[in-house]
Parts: C-alpha cells; structure tokens; sequence
C-alpha cells in the first residue's frame, strides 16, 4: 500500500507492506467558544485556591511567569499563553495593582534566551505594548543574584530556582499542555530552574527508568512531585494551565499540509498512483530544498485550546492530564516488531533556529519513540526504522555546545553513562558556552548532553535503529544509527534480524498523539 508521509521538509510517498499497521491521532477535541471568558472564569472559580484578585493586596510584587516557545511544534500563530496573560492582567489590575508591580519572565531553564521578536510572537502585540520590554525578561539559571535555593527535598535534591519564585508575594504560572510530561510542577522546577537543581532529574539513571510521557509509572514524575512539594511549601504559586487540541493545520494549510483527511484526522489512504496531495503540495515541493527548509521555519500552528484550569499546581495538573489524555491517547492492541517513524524537521530546540543531527535524533528516540504509556509500541530486541534527512551542521548562535559535543564527544563514546560521567560538568561550567547562554542566545553548554541521555531508553531497549532517507551516511554512523539507502532495504535488514513475516506499525504524525499500548 502507498501511504504519504513527511521526511524533514519534504512530504513524500512510500510503499508500505500489505499488513502493516497504521496508527492514527484522535480527532481534534471541539475548541473552547470563549477563551478569554474559561480563563477568566478560572482565575475567579479556582481549584484548591481563593480567586487570584483575593491573593493579593494593592502593595503586592506578582510575578507571571510563562513557558518559553519551544512547544507547541510549529510555534502557534497566534499563543494562547499571550491571551491568557492579558487575562491576569487585567485581573490584578482590577485587584489594585498598577504594572510596575507586575514582572513577566520566560521560564527558559536551560534552554535559549529569546529575542524581543520572538517574546512579542508568543506574548502578544498587547501584552508587549503594556509591559515590554523592560518589565518581561527571560529566566538566567547562571546569574547568581538572580537564583536561590529553596531547600532540599525529601529525597535530598536541591531545589534551586529563580529569585522571583520566593520573593514575589505571588507567582502566577501560565502555560500550554502539548505533552503528558509538560506542566505541574515541571514548569518550575525545570522552566525557571538551574543545572545544580536539573541534574537531579535529567540524568540516565532516572530518564531510564521508563518514558516521560507515562506521569503515573515515570520515575522523573515522582521527582518532580518530590522537589515540587519544596515549592509548594516555600513559594506562594498559582498555576494557570491550558490543553490544546490537535488540530495542527489552518483549513487553508491542511489540503496540502495534513497526512489525514477533513479538518478532523480520519483517515485518507494515497491513491494508488504518483504523490499526491495537489497542485499546492506538488507546487512546494517543486522548490528547491533550501526554499522548502524556509518555508518550513515560518510554518504556524492552529491549535486550538480545549480546556483551561486555574488554582494550586496540586489540584490543577490531574486535571490537565484527564483532558489531555482523553485529546492524545489511542489505544493500540499489542507491540510491534518493527516500527516506522517518517519525522518532520520539527524539533523544540529548533524552533526559530535550525534542525541538526542531534537535534533529529532527540525528536526519534526521545520524543516520538517515548510517546507510549504502559509499554513501547515497538517490542524489545526490535527494529526502529526512521526516515529524516539527518541534515548536517549547526546553527552556530544558538547550539555551539551541541557541536563540539558532535565532534569531540561521540567519536569517542556514544555510551550514555559514560558520557554523563566524563562530560556533564564540563560542557555545563565551561565559561565560554556559560557566557553564550547568558548573554548570545546559545541553548546551555550541557545541553546537548541531556538531549542524548533521553534516548537512552531507546538505545537500551532496541535490537537495530535504521535511517533512510539521510543526506550524508557519516553523520548517520556518527550517531550509532545504520543508514539504508532506501526503503527496502531498510524492510531486509530488519527480515535479517526479525525473521520473516514480522510486525510492522507506521504512527502517523504529525499531529503526535501517545500510544497506549495494550498486552
């Protein structure tokens, strides 16, 4: 059978066996009507909490603290996270306060600081008028006046995190549920906190434990429970979450855009012929592939929120996770020998920057191999095959770290133990990728290092991982993958190591949905 799918920038079709399984995304949840007025009835209507004017006086320091613009993927045309702050602004001001009681602070953690551009993109044209840029900045995990440890949890991890967090009389947290590993106690602990504090939860030991995207049976879940309960007790915080549905593409965009039918995502086979996917999609890929790769960095997302809860993170993230459960989980009856991913160059760290090697292997067997609850959908001692151009360099602003650790680490070791043990404080104290986080827009030096070490569960679990479709073979064996040149190829080394008549699943995405994967 012929089924379209995406390989980096371009949407192509492949040939798939007869019985290959393919899974598909639940259809979009129907959007809120009025998502100003959910937000507003949830400030005032909160979960476990008073209403946000009664947590505060007129003399009160609030600080609102929002996601950065790594997810949703591709960034949303217009952020749900800009309309919710206009909310609580108002909201405050209709309490007493004036704005130079009010800060704003992109919980970056490790990641990328972001420009003004890209802020006045995710908060808003009036959200930026009203208090930027001077009252909104961007969270410094290395500026040592401006981080201080809460305590030690119980379990003993250090809970260090933004000033603003302990000395605001309230710190009000807005942001978007994508993912099952996404929002609750994260937001803080990770978003507006340090690599002295990070480490304790991204680290092999506990990223191997099981997927991020299972909160119920995830080691990572439990930590985060654990430090945030520090929060809990030692900062005034009060959460703002929002679900977004599934709905990827603009109507406009979705004819030539969407691997599945309507405006929902039912399902649409290929003709049995050539690409297809119209005059628009065969206009686009007609283009030459830096024009495509363009193209695709202003790419805009549509999705729409569904659900919106206010209130303590306690009370308000299960929540979250109902909603979002019902929105992303499909239910897929038993795990498959062999499982095909046909990736996008979609990652969050390249979000208005560029893809690169690591970058694409983070998004295989980080992301889309980790979006699974109960079990893998791929069995152990399986086959992964993945279809991404594995597109080589580095954007040199923003990832410098990941390229030296490209060309210095992994001809040495790809072994995630190893390089925890013999790179993690150097690439994170080493003072020239320090100053480039602080002050040039680079993702934090250790970076790269904790986008590796989250493949770990698949580098553990899989018999072979496969890539068709990569510009250069090199950059292929550079990460451990074997590269095939083509799809049948590809089908006969995984005959080699499975036996014939194996299991073959195809996930369509995007959008991502998690599988929840059945005995």
């Amino acid at each position: 059978m012929l089924r379209e799918v995406f390989c980096g920038d371009e949407r192509i079709a492949i040939r798939l066996p007869e019985d290959a399984r393919i899974v598909l995304p639940p259809e979009p949840v129907a959007a809120l009507r009025d998502y100003a007025g959910a937000v507003r009835r949830a400030l005032r209507n909160p979960e476990g909490s008073a209403p946000l004017q009664d947590l505060v006086k007129p003399s009160s320091r609030v600080t609102i603290a929002f996601d950065d613009p790594c997810i949703p993927l591709p960034p949303l045309w217009r952020d749900v996270r800009g309309q919710a702050i206009e909310v609580v602004l108002e909201e405050l001001y209709r309490a007493g306060l004036d704005r130079d009681q009010v800060r704003l602070v992109c919980a970056n953690g490790l990641h990328r600081k972001w420009t003004y551009g890209e802020l006045r993109h995710l908060v808003g044209r009036r959200v930026w008028q009203e208090m930027g840029p001077e009252r909104i900045s961007c969270h410094d995990a290395e500026d040592p006046s401006g981080v201080v440890e809460l305590g030690k949890s119980a379990s003993g991890h250090t809970v260090e995190v933004n000033r603003l967090v302990r000395d605001s009389d309230l710190l009000v947290y807005v942001n978007v549920n994508w993912t099952s590993m996404n929002g609750g106690f994260k937001s803080i602990v990770v978003g507006l906190g340090t690599f002295r504090s990070i480490r304790c939860h991204h680290n092999v030991r506990t990223l191997e434990q099981g997927t991020l995207m299972d909160p119920e049976r995830s080691l990572y879940h439990r930590v985060m429970e654990d430090m945030g309960a520090v929060v809990s007790r030692e900062a005034n915080v009060f959460t703002v979450e929002t679900v977004l549905n599934n709905r990827i593409w603009h109507p406009l965009l979705a004819g030539f855009l969407s691997l599945t039918a309507g405006s929902g995502n039912g399902d649409r086979p290929l003709p049995q012929t050539a690409p297809g996917g119209g005059l628009a999609a065969k206009l686009v890929q007609s283009l030459p592939r830096r024009a495509r790769s363009l193209l695709q960095d202003r790419l805009r997302s549509a999705y729409q929120p569904i659900a919106v809860n206010a209130g303590r993170i306690e009370n308000v993230h299960p929540l979250t996770l109902e909603v979002l459960h019902l929105q992303q989980n499909t239910v897929v009856q038993g795990q498959t020998d062999a499982l095909l991913l046909a990736l996008p160059n979609l990652s969050p760290y390249s979000v208005f920057s560029r893809i690169n090697p690591l970058l694409a292997m983070n998004m295989a067997l980080g992301y889309a191999y980790n979006l699974h609850q109960r079990r893998p959908l791929v069995r152990e001692g399986g086959v992964l095959i993945l279809m991404n151009p594995f597109s080589p360099g580095f954007h040199p602003v923003h990832h410098p770290s990941y390229e030296d650790f490209y060309n210095r680490v992994l001809p040495e070791t790809r072994d995630p133990h190893e390089i925890e043990d013999r790179f993690e404080m150097e690439f994170a104290t080493k003072a020239e990728y320090v100053h480039r986080y602080r002050y040039k827009y680079a993702y934090h030096g250790v970076h790269p290092l904790y986008v590796w070490i989250w493949g770990v569960l698949a580098m553990k679990r899989l018999g072979r991982i496969l890539v068709v479709g990569a510009e250069n073979d090199e950059v292929v064996r550079r990460l451990g993958l074997t590269p095939a040149r083509n799809l049948d190829e590809a089908y006969g080394i995984a005959q080699e190591i499975l036996g014939k008549g194996f299991s073959l699943t195809l996930p369509v995405m995007p959008p991502i949905f998690c599988a929840e994967v059945q005995a």
